[in-house]
């Protein structure tokens, strides 16, 4: 799966390389990232256990090339977390642990309205989703381990955006992202049914141009 992401990636640029009208302008943007995790309920054998989420101020960089005045692609990476709660059946809430999510997304996004002081846009391509999970010290038993590799996941993204231009080189922006995600154990001795965590994150940063 990740041979494919690197294919596709290769093939995106291939493609937009042979655009006309190229090379408008480079970005690069460093980004502020909140997210918001799904409540979910997964099937542990005969039991239910409902997972919710308090999430953290997470990070972000993205280099967009632009191919023509209204299409450009955007490599992004964003890195985020939040503590993991969970509800067994008929007791109460326990904080197991804390989450961390690395996403990388390349998209292709049309922009509108671009030599405006306000300039929005929308996006859609893949993503590849990977995380971590640490127990917190005291829901751990030997010999359970401390921390949980996730699997890496291929899915889709879509984004919406605006760019508030300031200068020729420089602007503010903001964008909310969805890229969903069924987190799954690597090696699967936790848990029967993976746990949709399905991120949707809100970003405010700015944009250097070159």
């Amino acid at each position: 799966m990740i041979r494919i992401f690197y294919r596709v990636l290769f093939v995106l640029f291939l493609a937009a390389g042979a655009l006309q009208g190229v090379a408008q302008n480079t970005d690069v943007s460093v980004w502020v990232v909140d997210s918001e995790l799904s409540e979910s309920t997964v099937n542990d054998g005969d039991d239910s256990v409902v997972f919710d989420f308090e999430e953290d101020i997470g990070w972000g960089l993205s280099f967009n090339r632009h191919w023509t005045r209204s299409f450009s692609t955007e490599l992004s990476l964003q890195k985020y977390g939040a503590e993991m709660n969970v509800t067994p059946e008929g007791e109460g809430q326990v904080d197991v642990g804390d989450l961390e999510v690395t996403s990388l997304t390349l998209m292709g996004q049309w922009h509108f309205r671009r030599d405006s002081r306000l300039s929005p846009y929308v996006g859609a391509g893949l993503s590849l989703m990977r995380g971590e999970f640490e127990f917190a010290p005291d829901v751990v038993e030997d010999p359970a381990p401390e921390q949980i590799t996730l699997e890496r996941e291929i899915g889709y993204a879509l984004s919406f955006g605006a760019n508030v231009n300031l200068t020729d080189h420089l602007a503010l922006t903001g964008e909310m992202k969805f890229t969903p995600w069924d987190a799954r154990e690597r090696d699967g001795l936790q848990l029967d049914e993976p746990v949709e965590v399905d991120p949707v994150t809100f970003s405010a940063g700015v944009r250097f141009r070159f």
